[in-house]
This record gives C-alpha cells, sequence and structure tokens, in this order.
C-alpha cells in the first residue's frame, strides 16, 4: 500500500515526496494502520521496492486480493503521478465502503468518476467480476490496465488468451475494444487496438506503444487512428490456410464434434467452404475462430429445400451450436452491448454484397448464388486468393474494408 492512517485518522500518503531520512523518522515516531481493515500495518523502507506500508505477516486484510509486488507499486505510483500533473482530481488507494473494495487510484474527470486497476497477477474470473460489478452498481466506470508483461506479441500477432480478453474495454463512441498494458520499467503505456482474432488464442492486432507522458487520461478513453498494415490481408491468408492444414490434426472433443457436424453436411473440414473464415469489424463477438462459426452459418443454406431462410432461424440455429458447446461467445465484462448477432449479421451482410444473398424483406435471405466447395488444397488455396482480392476490388465491399481497416463506426 502506499496510503495508511496515523492513529489519529490522519492520512498519510506516500505518493507525496519524501526523503529517506523523513520517512525514518516517521517510522520512529507513528503507528500506521490499514484504512480498509484499520489493522495495524509498517512501513516498509527496503533498497529492492519503493517505501511502501504492508500488513504484518500472518495478519491479511480482507480487502487485499492479492500480494503486492514491485512492479504493481511502481506501476500505481507512476499512474497517479501521471493524473495528477494533469491536475485530474484523483486519490490513491481509497477504501470505497459501499462496495468494501479498494481501487488502485479513483479519478473524477468529466463528470464521470473511474476505478483505475492497475493489475500485474492473475485475478479469477468470477472475483474480476464481481468487482465490476460492484463498481457499476454505484456508478462508477473500471478501467482495468495490464502489466506489460503479460503481453506477449510478435509484429501483429499477439498471443492473447482468455484471461487477457476479459480487460477489454469498450468505451461510449469508440467503434471496438481496447486493452492497455502499462511497462513500469520502461514507463511506456501499450494500447492494443484492431483486435481481429485468428483463433482461441492467437489474435491480430497493432500494439499502439508510447510514452506515458506523452498521453493524457481522455487519450485512454477514446480509439487511435491506426490504419491495418499492407501485410495484414497476406497474413490473414496465410492463417487461414494454415488452419485447413492443422485443425484436422488435433482433435479434442470438441473438434471431434465439429468434424462430425462438417461431415455430415458433406464438408470436408480442412476443404470448407471459401465463403468462410474472413475477418469482420465485430468478429471478436465469437471465441471460436471465424472459420468455424462462419460455416455453421452457411449450413442452413446448404440443404437443396432451403434456397430462403429467415433470419431468425439461423440465428436459432447458431443459437444452438452455442449451447451445445460446438461454438462459444466471447465474455467481454467490460465490453458488454454486444451479441454474437452482431457478426452473424455483419458476416451475412458481407456475402450479400459480394452476390450471394438477396433479402426479401428485411426478415429473409435468398441463396442466389452457390458456394464453393474446394476439391484439392490447391484449388482452395487459389480460391481463397481470388475472394479476397474480389473484396478489395468491389466497390459495395469498399464499405466493409473502411470498417475493418479504418475503423469508421458503421
Amino acid at each position: 500500500m502506499l496510503v495508511a492512517l496515523l492513529r489519529n485518522g490522519e492520512v498519510v500518503s506516500l505518493a507525496k515526496t519524501w526523503t529517506k531520512e523523513e520517512l525514518v523518522r516517521l517510522k520512529r515516531k507513528e503507528s500506521f494502520f490499514c484504512p480498509a481493515c484499520k489493522r495495524e500495518v509498517v512501513l516498509k523502507l527496503g533498497n529492492h521496492r519503493i517505501p511502501h506500508f504492508a500488513h504484518k505477516k500472518d495478519d491479511a486484510c480482507p480487502y487485499e486480493h492479492e500480494p503486492e509486488s514491485a512492479r504493481h507499486l511502481t506501476g500505481k505510483f507512476d499512474l497517479f503521478s501521471w493524473l495528477q500533473r494533469q491536475n485530474i482530481q484523483a486519490k490513491l488507494e481509497p477504501y470505497l465502503p459501499p462496495v468494501q473494495q479498494r481501487p488502485d487510484i479513483l479519478v473524477a474527470h468529466h463528470h464521470f468518476i473511474y476505478a483505475v486497476e492497475y493489475q500485474c497477477s492473475a485475478i479469477r474470473e468470477i472475483l474480476f467480476r464481481k468487482r465490476n460489478d460492484s463498481y457499476r452498481a454505484k456508478g462508477i466506470r473500471p478501467i482495468w490496465i495490464l502489466g506489460a508483461h503479460h503481453l506477449r506479441y510478435r509484429n501483429h500477432h499477439i498471443s492473447l488468451p482468455r484471461f487477457q480478453w476479459m480487460f477489454a474495454h469498450h468505451f461510449p463512441l469508440v467503434p471496438r475494444p481496447l486493452l492497455f498494458f502499462y511497462c513500469s520499467e520502461t514507463k511506456r503505456l501499450i494500447r492494443l487496438v484492431h483486435l481481429i482474432p485468428f483463433s482461441v488464442r492467437r489474435t491480430f492486432a497493432i500494439p499502439v506503444v508510447q510514452p506515458l507522458h506523452s498521453l493524457s487520461f481522455s487519450d485512454l478513453l477514446s480509439f487511435p487512428a491506426v490504419s491495418l498494415p499492407a501485410s495484414f490481408w497476406h497474413d490473414w491468408l496465410n492463417y487461414k490456410q494454415r488452419w485447413r492444414l492443422t485443425f484436422p490434426l488435433y482433435p479434442d472433443k470438441i473438434t471431434r464434434l465439429i468434424c462430425y457436424d462438417f461431415y455430415r453436411r458433406g464438408i470436408i473440414p480442412s476443404l470448407f467452404p471459401t465463403e468462410a473464415g474472413w475477418p469482420l469489424p465485430h468478429g471478436y463477438l465469437f471465441e471460436t475462430p471465424p472459420f468455424i462459426w462462419q460455416t455453421y452459418v452457411l449450413i442452413p443454406f446448404m440443404q437443396p429445400e432451403r434456397k430462403l431462410v429467415p433470419l431468425d432461424s439461423i440465428y436459432r440455429f447458431i443459437g444452438e451450436r452455442l449451447a451445445a458447446g460446438r461454438l462459444a461467445a466471447r465474455q467481454l465484462p467490460l465490453a458488454t452491448g454486444r451479441r454474437y448477432t452482431q457478426a452473424v449479421y455483419e458476416y451475412l451482410q458481407l456475402l450479400t454484397k459480394l452476390g450471394y444473398f438477396q433479402w426479401e424483406g428485411r426478415k429473409c435471405l435468398r441463396l442466389v448464388k452457390e458456394f464453393t466447395f474446394p476439391k484439392t488444397m490447391d484449388e482452395v488455396i487459389q480460391q481463397d486468393r481470388q475472394m479476397m482480392e474480389q473484396m478489395k476490388r468491389q466497390p459495395p465491399l469498399f464499405r466493409y474494408i473502411n470498417e475493418l481497416e479504418l475503423n469508421k463506426n458503421g
């Protein structure tokens, strides 16, 4: 902790400027107490960590959820100092009795209250949801910043496990989720934008890396104006080809069930239709890889007697696959308000622009162009490339490309 109480109730904050000698005198003179549980704490003045307060050994605080590392202490201090330099009203480690929580920093900005949490260790999902729900119930908006040591990426290919996806934010007037990371060693903030998942753990994203001092708090609540790199479509095709070659080779229980579903409809899993497996602005709403859930969307149209399919029946079909565990919608506690149906509708609209469907009114789709079922791997790779060029070349698809690359909120 960086904040404690004296015996008379006065607050002592180590975020203020103290000399080592002043802190030594203070430690000899005073006793310190936790603002939350009111138990006595010790002022630590070691050489390896910044000065901080800590509960006595074997005297855990019920309001502390994990021990604080040197990284966490330093990062929390950095973020608080950053807010102070902007003359933003902020409190360090305030205990909030109504929610029985102590956020790292409480911020008042533009008529809203934010709880800023710097998370350096793993946290159980149930606890994470509980803390967010408690904040929201009191009108407080949570903002979580992960320690940058969690981030693993090479170029624009990010290893993004389910734990990290939980921290994706969706702010008002921002078209897509953001993820924040902070490195207390380099003093740099990383914003992950353009989150477009290839698979359950592999995501395409652009890391926007900047020194903390060059950003404002308002920058956290906005979307950086960056476009996808020229290599994106080439990378996407490579991953799609890799999926075709490797997906059936690692058959866990769910994979076997998915392959069974595909085979029943005459679909060889590695030769799934060229029309499936494309990036979408809201494709992140599915945790299941895009080639799987998009192939499932096509299945209702593959029966000879089903050329005209109601939109509701497509949603129902996908909902049944979700309930059966074949598909998984992504759980985003900080980016609520959007459902997987938005990604399904977006995909159907893309295929409509490509000439596969026609709308009959607003509730039914008619199949007017048959899907492509390649017979060999060489053939499907060529067809994937041709379809990509078609998507980028046709004027009716400019809006789709703009929404994907430039974040125009359609």
